[in-house]
């Protein structure tokens, strides 16, 4: 088995985000969150199943869920 690593599932509002999931789940997404406010989907899944999982009707984009850091208040540096 693959290794999981964390992605971030961009829907299109062309089907529902519920019935999206449910494909996710049975394409081996494990999902986290679905964030129907604004049309995405957290999760982890094997880079392995990246093809079945951006084949799904609905889905526009899978990118890495990657940290954000801003750092601390009044830094001069940023991101």
């Amino acid at each position: 088995m693959a290794d999981q690593k964390r992605w971030i599932i961009t829907t299109s509002a062309e089907r529902s985000i519920h019935d999206i999931s449910k494909d996710l789940k049975t394409a081996g997404f494990n999902v986290g969150r679905v964030l129907e406010e604004i049309g995405s989907i957290t999760g982890a899944a094997g880079e392995d199943t990246l093809t079945r999982l951006k084949a799904i009707p609905g889905v526009v984009d899978v990118s890495p869920d990657l940290p954000i850091d801003i750092g601390p208040p009044d830094s001069p540096e940023t991101w």
